[in-house]
């Protein structure tokens, strides 16, 4: 539980990098090439929260999921499909850097 805060402030640094990618795309600052690696990278992050969310939730048994907090059965469900996305948005990483 101590953790939470953690991973609410990473996932929110990493909402705003994301609105500075795309206004630095917009304004024609960042190529196309640049736009999706850095796009990659974002998705690094957000992998690697999930990751570790889901797996400190299937650990724990305890999930926290859009301000909520889930206990049991359900808690582990959710931190399956962190789990899964997760993996996926590390698979979407390795296609993006290597384009």
């Amino acid at each position: 539980m101590r953790l939470l805060g953690l991973f609410d402030m990473a996932s929110s640094l990493q909402a705003y990098a994301t609105i500075a990618i795309g206004a630095l795309f917009a304004l024609g600052t960042l190529s196309l090439p640049g736009l999706v690696k850095a796009i990659a990278i974002l998705l690094y992050v957000m992998g690697s929260i999930l990751l570790a969310d889901g797996v400190l939730g299937l650990v724990s048994g305890i999930d926290r999921t859009w301000g909520r907090i889930h206990y049991g059965g359900r808690a582990m469900a959710f931190a399956s499909g962190k789990l899964v996305l997760g993996s996926l948005a590390l698979m979407l990483t390795i296609i993006g850097l290597l384009i």
